[in-house]
C-alpha cells in the first residue's frame, strides 16, 4: 500500500526532531506576557542559536540599515514578527541538519531553498505585495518534504531529482509518489504547528489553477520555478516553467525576473552560511 504525504511527514517527525530550545522559544513568542528582555535572556543561554540569530539578523534576509552587534539590540530592532521568523528559520533548518549529504544532494537542495526564499522576498518588497511577512519562510521550507522522504525512499527521491528537460521536478514527483514533495512539507509543518501564513502558499502553489492562486501562492509558484532554473541552468527556460498569466497578475516583467536572480545570486552564499545546515562544500 502506498504511503501518503502525512505518513512520510509523521515518519520524518520522529527522525528530525525540533530542538527543546526551539520549542521553548516558540512557546515564549506565542505568549502575550513574554517581554523582549525575557526572550533575550532565554536565547543568551544557548550560544549556538544566539550566534545564528545575530548572523541572520545581519544577513540579506532583513537588510538592516546598520550592523546589529548585540542580541538584545537585534530583538528590539527586528521586532516580534521578525524574531518569530528567525526562530522558525533556525529551528526548522536545524531539525534537518544531520541529513547525510551522500544520501541527497544537500548543496543543490539548500541552494534551491534559499534562492526560492530570496526571490519571494525580493518580489514581495519590490511589488509591495501585502501580507507577505512570512513568504520568505514559505520559500525556504517549500521543499522540505524531500528531506522527510529521503530517509526511507532514497532511490525514489534520487530518481525524482534526476529530472531533465522532458519532465519537470513536480511531474516526476507525482509520477513516483502520487504527490509532490511540497505536499509532504505541508503535512510536516502542520504537525509542527507552524503558522498557516507559512503553510498556505506551500499547500497551494503546485495544485490550484494558477490563475486562481492567492498572491502569496503566486509568488511562491514563480520563485520555486526560478530557483530551479537558477540551480540547473540550460535545462528549462522561464517561458516553459512559468505561467505568463501569473506574471501579468503580479505585474512582473522578464527583466524583473532576471533582476530577482541577480539579487539572489548576490545574497545566497551569505545567507546559506547563516543557517545550521550541512552539506555545503564551499
Amino acid at each position: 500500500m502506498s504511503k501518503s504525504p502525512l505518513d512520510y511527514a509523521k515518519q520524518a517527525q520522529e527522525l528530525c526532531v525540533l530542538s527543546d530550545v526551539y520549542m521553548t522559544l516558540n512557546r515564549m513568542l506565542s505568549s502575550d506576557s513574554c517581554s523582549m528582555e525575557e526572550l533575550a535572556d532565554a536565547i543568551a543561554y544557548e550560544p549556538a542559536i544566539a550566534a545564528s540569530i545575530l548572523k541572520i539578523a545581519n544577513s540579506a534576509m532583513f537588510s538592516m540599515p546598520r550592523k546589529i552587534d548585540s542580541l538584545a539590540k537585534a530583538l528590539v530592532l527586528l521586532g516580534i514578527k521578525q524574531v518569530k521568523n528567525l526562530v522558525n528559520a533556525y529551528g526548522v533548518t536545524a531539525a534537518f541538519s544531520s541529513i547525510d549529504p551522500k544520501v541527497a544532494d544537500m548543496d543543490k537542495f539548500w541552494e534551491i531553498s534559499v534562492d526560492c526564499a530570496l526571490i519571494c522576498q525580493y518580489f514581495s518588497k519590490s511589488k509591495q505585495i501585502p501580507n507577505t511577512e512570512n513568504i520568505f519562510l514559505s520559500g525556504l521550507f517549500h521543499n522540505l518534504g524531500m528531506l522527510a522522504i529521503v530517509h526511507s525512499e532514497p532511490g525514489k527521491v534520487s530518481y525524482c531529482e534526476d529530472y531533465d528537460s522532458d519532465e519537470t521536478p513536480w511531474l516526476r514527483q507525482n509520477e513516483m509518489f502520487g504527490f509532490t514533495f511540497a505536499d509532504c512539507t505541508n503535512e510536516l509543518l502542520k504537525l509542527w504547528n507552524l503558522p498557516d501564513t507559512i503553510i498556505q502558499p506551500i499547500a497551494e502553489f503546485n495544485h490550484t489553477e494558477p490563475t486562481s492562486l492567492s498572491a502569496n501562492s503566486q509568488l511562491l509558484y514563480i520563485a520555486s520555478r526560478l530557483a530551479v532554473i537558477n540551480a540547473e541552468p540550460g535545462i528549462y527556460t522561464k517561458e516553459e516553467l512559468i505561467n505568463q498569466v501569473i506574471l501579468d497578475d503580479l505585474g512582473i516583467s522578464l527583466d524583473e525576473l532576471n533582476q530577482s536572480l541577480e539579487y539572489c545570486n548576490l545574497q545566497a552564499m551569505e545567507l546559506l552560511a547563516t543557517f545550521p545546515i550541512q552539506g555545503r562544500t564551499s
